[in-house]
């Protein structure tokens, strides 16, 4: 029989669940990680976790997903604040890029998990994650003066291209990477924006 847990109890387990996820996610992975692990870290029973997610890697999902949220709000902020052109919305954005690959994402693109993670995904979390950004999308670049001829969806689709080149590091060569990354960030940027 399973505890039933106060409102209270169900948002401090379920922010417990986030934090140990990231923290396995930074240290061992997707693949390494167990749902005993994760239980035991977070001080709850296997049957409590699935009340909470129907596996380890929806677990991890709702992480990543959270993290790209806290992202976006940042980049939201900033650009609410200041008038961005071209330069200024490459050095953010290759910022924030910056930021992912410091985070546990690089962990899982490093270990060739991603594709993995999301095979596990059931696909209308990944159809509503795409709209997510979408809408994402919209938010950021209402704080943008764009080109007219430019289609939110495909920039979208554009920085989230950008975004997965990252899962080819050594191919691209390591040494270049950077520079390749504010030279992509930046063509898109040119592309998109429209300056006085």
């Amino acid at each position: 029989m399973t505890t039933a847990f106060s409102h209270s109890e169900r948002e401090f387990i379920r922010k417990k669940l986030n934090e140990v996820a990231y923290d396995c996610l930074m240290k061992y992975g997707v693949k390494k990680t167990t749902v005993d692990q994760i239980v035991q870290m977070t001080g709850i029973s296997k049957g409590s976790f699935y009340n909470f997610y129907d596996s380890k890697e929806i677990l991890f999902f709702t992480v990543l997903e959270e993290f790209q949220k806290s992202i976006i709000d940042e980049l939201t902020t900033k650009l609410e604040a200041e008038d961005m052109g071209i330069d200024q919305f490459a050095e953010l954005i290759y910022e924030l890029y910056q930021k992912a690959r410091r985070s546990f994402i690089m962990n899982i693109i490093q270990n060739n998990e991603f594709e993995y993670l999301m095979r596990k995904i059931p696909k209308d979390l990944i159809i509503r994650h795409h709209s997510l950004d979408d809408i994402f999308a919209k938010k950021i670049f209402s704080n943008i003066k764009m080109k007219d001829d430019v289609h939110i969806d495909t920039v979208t689709a554009s920085l989230r291209a950008i975004f997965m080149t990252m899962v080819h590091i050594k191919e691209i060569g390591e040494e270049d990477f950077d520079e390749v990354l504010k030279l992509l960030i930046k063509g898109l940027a040119v592309q998109i924006i429209e300056e006085d």
